[in-house]
């Protein structure tokens, strides 16, 4: 696996620059737009992210939330728009496809495996009515 993850780093340069060529001979300036506007896409991603990552997370602390789940969330948005920025339609499509993982909620629901419909459920507790009784 590891192998393939290298191989896969190494040659991904390649077909972007392949790509390049090929898509910038068949569309022309339209394609030079298309990677100017990514690029601007993916520079205002990063820019919202960082400007929202500490109030996502302060807000995630005060409902009482998973915070890794909100940190891997702006971790994946930030990879996101920094493969917005490389020139190139295959780092492109790898950065929706990561915008397009929906990470927060499957976290979510595995964060708490005690809390059931929003109640912490404790076997300790035994339920029932009293009444004092003078001796």
């Amino acid at each position: 696996m590891r192998l393939i993850i290298t191989l896969f780093l190494i040659t991904l340069p390649f077909f972007e620059i392949w790509g390049l060529f090929k898509l910038g001979a068949e569309y022309g300036w339209w394609f030079f737009g298309y990677i100017v506007v990514m690029a601007i896409l993916g520079w205002q991603l990063i820019q919202d992210e960082k400007m929202m990552v500490i109030p996502k997370l302060v807000a995630m602390m005060s409902q009482g939330g998973n915070l890794i789940s909100g940190i891997l969330g702006s971790a994946k948005n930030l990879l996101a728009g920094a493969l917005f920025l490389f020139p190139g339609v295959i780092t492109d499509l790898i950065g929706i496809v990561l915008l397009l993982i929906p990470v927060q909620a499957s976290l979510n629901q595995n964060a708490n495996p005690f809390q059931q419909d929003g109640h912490k459920k404790n076997d300790d507790i035994i339920e029932g009515e009293y009444r004092r009784e003078d001796d």
